[in-house]
């Protein structure tokens, strides 16, 4: 086993909390040094976006303050649909030939191009015989590395690797003997927005999939059926008592959410579950901190018809350190992502990818270092002296030199001022064409969309409703629309609510407006519903810009001309 750093820290930024562990190198076994858990205010991050970056950056300085990890070096994730990993097979080549070739292969099976994205790779099996093999890539968009990383600097802290969720995941499994089964393994990985599904055979990483439910579904479902605000139902789904009233509600709406993401996975993999699955999974391991969602394992249970079982980090880890106390059950699962994270901090032997950009590296400075220590007892001495000499030499010439240029640049900008500003006035109406360009590629964007968007809404219409109205509007949550209509019942209104919330597209619905009428003697009920669907970007038209360089100009024209006559005037005299 490769040797294991002294330390290491993994800090895991979900969309609802933030964990931390501190993990301390003991020898035969690894000791938890450190651990906490950190609320995040409501929406925060959405989808692994910025919602309240001045948020965030604080619970991090605090976090770095009170953890003493002020210039420390540490280990975050990035997941879900942020992610891109791909296996791809191509020709049988040595390591140098495959970091030479592996942009080209990239960019050729990436959606996007390879100057836009970060990415790390692993060689996987080879076919000896054929003369082939297969290599895993891994990738995230350069602006997704950015908002990672980001902000542990400016809490003053050091990222030292950005692996992708599910090798640390697999990282903290592995460590905990989880995955040393013959036979695929599942995981599930739950948290408030979305569960993370990944399969495992031997400790080698399958396939992975991003399902848009999570522990928000269940609080959704709990406003919907109860009419309770969001707050008051995420303290519901938290409370370990409930009354009689509230457990039944909980558990019929646990029910329909567990049902359904079992659905969600289940479409999501049907290689490996559907009826005619050639490689079935033998066990199914929960972790993040929806482990323990209700009916959850239950239900798990009900589709697969396999073993589910939450995970324990800490089971094989040795004796924690002073003060620590290691949770159990969910919130035990919860600290999945930043053990891993800790232990590749760590580095050792387990498997794993790093997305920060490439110059950013440990491997890449240390290289650098490397070469310069090489270079410097050869080159470093004679390029100073020479440095100095030619400096001695020339110094003086070239600031008279300077000195004469700058006064004829002086002399030739007051001879043509009147047209340099006339240059301006055409460079800055260049810059406003193309900012008119600008609009109208910014109306142009996702005009498609919004077609898929009224298709999705006219095949989810349920029977004896009408939509009047479809309109855009901000959400709290995002873009999205206000969809007004007439319907038989509040039945079919709530109807309505569930399909939408099953397309994919689809990350909220909330109800706005509902009233009894009459329409020809008929009694019907008005409503509006609030759908938010981010991927509708809301268009809006910058004001056009003052023209301050045009300005400018006519004040240079207009002082030209008044010295011009006071001369003429005093000429007079």
């Amino acid at each position: 086993m490769a040797k294991r750093n002294k330390l290491g820290v993994g800090i895991d930024i979900g969309s609802k909390r933030i964990h931390l562990a501190v993990l301390k190198n003991g020898g035969d076994s690894v000791v938890v040094e450190k651990l906490t858990c950190v609320d995040l205010p409501s929406d925060a991050i959405v989808d692994g976006n910025w919602m309240d970056g001045i948020a965030l950056s604080e619970t991090l300085k605090k976090l770095a303050k009170d953890h003493g990890l002020k210039g420390k070096e540490v280990a975050v994730a990035v997941g879900g649909r942020q992610l891109m990993i791909k296996k791809i097979s191509t020709d049988d080549m040595s390591d140098a030939e495959l970091r030479g070739a592996i942009e080209y292969e990239a960019d050729a099976n990436l959606p996007f191009n390879i100057n836009q994205v970060s990415l790390d790779y692993s060689r996987l099996q080879q076919d000896v015989d054929g003369g082939r093999m297969e290599v895993l890539l891994v990738a995230a968009k350069n602006e997704v590395v950015f908002d990672s990383v980001e902000p542990l600097y400016w809490a003053g802290m050091k990222p030292k690797i950005l692996e992708a969720a599910p090798f640390a995941i697999q990282a903290t499994l592995t460590e905990a003997g989880y995955l040393d089964v013959e036979g695929i393994v599942a995981v599930l990985h739950v948290g408030f927005q979305s569960t993370e599904v990944m399969l495992y055979d031997m400790s080698q990483f399958e396939t992975s999939r991003s399902i848009p439910i999570g522990g928000k579904a269940y609080v959704e479902g709990l406003v919907r059926r109860s009419g309770y605000g969001f707050e008051r139902a995420l303290n519901l789904l938290s409370r370990e008592t409930h009354t009689e009233e509230e457990q039944d509600t909980l558990d019929a709406v646990a029910r329909s959410v567990g049902e359904r993401l079992a659905e969600q996975i289940e479409r999501a993999l049907p290689e490996y579950l559907g009826v005619l699955a050639e490689r079935p999974i033998h066990k199914l391991i929960l972790c993040g901190g929806g482990a323990e969602l209700p009916c959850l394992q239950s239900a798990m249970r009900q589709r697969f018809g396999i073993e589910v079982e939450v995970a324990n980090p800490f089971r094989k880890m040795g004796v924690p350190g002073k003060d620590v106390v290691v949770p159990e059950g969910g919130d035990a699962a919860g600290y999945s992502c930043a053990i891993g994270l800790a232990l590749r901090s760590m580095s050792g032997s387990m498997p794993g990818f790093n997305l920060i950009f490439r110059e950013d590296r440990p491997e890449t400075k240390r290289a650098s270092y490397l070469g310069a220590s090489a270079v410097i007892p050869i080159m470093g001495v004679s390029a100073v002296l020479l440095g100095i000499l030619i400096v001695h030499l020339n110094q003086q010439s070239s600031l008279n030199a300077l000195e004469a240029r700058l006064q004829t640049i002086r002399e030739e900008t007051d001879l043509y001022r009147d047209k340099i500003a006339v240059v301006e006035d055409l460079t800055f109406k260049r810059a406003d064409v193309s900012a008119r360009i600008d609009v109208i590629r910014e109306l142009d964007k996702n005009r498609f969309a919004r077609v898929e968007v009224l298709e999705m809404l006219a095949q989810r219409v349920p029977s004896l409703t009408w939509l009047t109205e479809v309109k855009e509007a901000a959400t709290p949550s995002g873009a999205g629309l206000n969809v007004s209509g007439v319907t038989s019942s509040n039945t079919r209104v709530a109807e309505f609510m569930t399909a939408l919330l099953q397309e994919a597209r689809v990350k909220a619905v909330d109800l706005l407006v509902t009233q009894q009428s009459k329409v020809a003697e008929t009694e019907v009920t008005e409503f509006t519903l609030q759908v938010t669907i981010p991927e509708i970007e809301m268009q809006v038209v910058k004001p056009k810009k003052e023209n301050l360089i045009k300005k400018g100009a006519e004040a240079i024209k207009e002082k030209n001309k008044a010295l011009d006559e006071a001369k003429k005037e005093a000429g007079k005299h």
